[in-house]
């Protein structure tokens, strides 16, 4: 399924303890099955490398679609996604073709920034979710026992973008991406269109009900467009009031959020920050994919792991 929108649209973004799980008590990481393949959208003539991570044991899991920054790969997110497997979730990262990897080896960063490939990355998301639907499986990670009816979408930098055009954003007075069939989103180094003024911004982002969790840091920058780490906070602020959360890292820069360092070890963020990201997105998924009123206790008042100088506020 893809939802058409006007290709002109200006796209601004940058590079790329547990405490229970949806059924009961925290999986143990060797009780975690992950499981690499293609799909190929065939309306589209389109290939998606895809990576499940998910609990081996289980049903009507819940599910996350996955949508890695510019530059990015499905090891995009791994950090997250091997607590949310922990904790009774499902995770479903996609690549996408025009925005991933190939694009560091082309030096054409900026020009992968594109709204054609905002399009093309909102049919990956919904062409994924369309496979949890049909319940296919890849290797040994049966999508038949994700249910997607409990699905979120959550991603890093342009993943953010993507995330946040699949949950409401509206582009010109038209949510054009919106995909009423994930009914939460966790957008990790979000931005406002680039060189928008408050009220364009607030036009955009307003139109975003469902519950959204929105992190970034202090240090948030990156070397291809003009957005500040104040900027990053703009989407938040724009949200209508109702389970909205925003979550700020004193001295965070923005390869904090992107989830995969293993190649890369000196980007690693503090160990603080990355335990507060598990838990805290763990509690938002809990709370909102799987009606975990004590997640959504816990999450209202949520300071774990966080220095004096980080902020959280929810709305």
């Amino acid at each position: 399924m893809i939802i058409s929108m006007n290709r002109k649209i200006f796209v601004a973004f940058g590079l790329a303890a547990l405490t229970g799980c949806a059924n009961g008590d925290p999986i143990e990481a060797e009780h975690v099955q992950v499981c690499d393949g293609v799909w190929t959208d065939s309306d589209r003539a389109r290939e998606i490398p895809v990576r499940i991570r998910m609990p081996m044991s289980g049903t009507a899991l819940p599910v996350v679609v996955y949508s890695h920054g510019l530059g990015g790969s499905v090891d995009a997110g791994t950090s997250w996604s091997e607590v949310w497997a922990e904790e009774g979730i499902a995770t479903v990262h996609i690549q996408h073709a025009g925005s991933d990897t190939a694009v560091l080896r082309s030096g054409r960063l900026r020009q992968a920034a594109s709204g054609d490939q905002l399009i093309a990355r909102i049919g990956d998301v919904q062409f994924a979710l369309d496979q949890v639907e049909a319940g296919v499986s890849i290797a040994d990670c049966d999508l038949g026992r994700a249910a997607a009816d409990r699905a979120g979408v959550a991603g890093h930098s342009f993943g953010a973008h993507t995330t946040l055009a699949i949950a409401g954003q509206s582009f010109a007075g038209r949510m054009a991406g919106n995909d009423p069939r994930f009914r939460a989103a966790i957008a990790l180094s979000p931005a406002p269109p680039e060189r928008a003024g408050p009220e364009a911004v607030a036009a955009a982002f307003g139109s975003i009900t469902v519950p959204t969790m929105t992190i970034t840091g202090t240090q948030d920058t990156v070397p291809i467009n003009t957005v500040t780490a104040e900027d990053r906070i703009l989407p938040y602020r724009a949200l209508p009031p109702g389970d909205k959360y925003l979550l700020v890292f004193d001295g965070a820069n923005h390869a904090a959020f992107s989830g995969n360092w293993r190649r890369r070890a000196s980007a690693a963020p503090d160990p603080r920050i990355v335990r507060s990201v598990q838990q805290v997105t763990g509690l938002f998924w809990r709370a909102y994919l799987t009606d975990d009123a004590a997640a959504r206790s816990q999450l209202a008042v949520f300071e774990a792991g966080l220095s004096d100088d980080d902020r959280f506020e929810a709305k």
